[in-house]
């Protein structure tokens, strides 16, 4: 179906055809959603030219995949490898040891406490007598607790010891996780001055 319009412009009649003006419409809809297509996200996960690797369809699109050599060569599959050392010598506020567990599992490790205490210790003489339990002296929250430690990441407890008489000891440091059968306890002999 044609349909002709009759309009007068400056004294002169034209036939101005609604067909003509349809088409200019639908030709103007299909360059506009062109362009709106061709205009999407600029991080979208399929796009991967100069960009990390891509995401892969498991559902977690805003995260970026790790590749094994970009951060992972460090963990050695199964272990939580447990450490302590003097971080600071004897001075007049005591003698400060770090405990650390690292986590060399492919997994992150969850460990979950019933109480606020998260570890123990217990420092021997040379005769192997306790002259100091850390949770003997302190009270703790009755709640539900836990420590999350991500693949190659560590926990760090430091701990003071003060006000002993000189001699040799051990200082002698465990987790109090629930539910675990490993404590990593790991021991150390230090001289107190």
């Amino acid at each position: 179906m044609k349909i002709i319009i009759y309009a007068q412009t400056n004294g002169e009649v034209m036939i101005v055809s609604k067909r003509k003006n349809l088409w200019s419409v639908i030709l103007l809809a299909i360059g506009l959603s062109i362009a709106v297509t061709g205009c999407g996200k600029a991080d979208s996960p399929n796009q991967s030219e100069g960009r990390e690797e891509p995401v892969m369809g498991d559902g977690k699109q805003d995260q970026k995949k790790v590749r094994p050599e970009e951060g992972q060569n460090g963990i050695v599959a199964g272990s939580i490898e447990p450490s302590i050392k003097v971080l600071e010598q004897q001075n007049e506020k005591g003698l400060l040891f770090r405990f650390v567990l690292k986590n060399q599992t492919e997994k992150e490790k969850v460990f979950q406490f019933p109480t606020s205490q998260k570890f123990d210790y217990v420092i021997k003489d040379k005769n192997g007598k306790v002259v100091y339990q850390y949770s003997k002296n302190h009270m703790f929250m009755q709640v539900l607790s836990s420590i999350k430690i991500k693949q190659g990441d560590t926990f760090k407890q430091d701990i003071l010891v003060k006000d002993l008489e000189p001699g040799t000891y051990e200082l002698e440091v465990w987790l109090t996780p629930k539910g675990e059968t490993e404590d990593y306890r790991q021991k150390i002999t230090f001289n107190w001055q």
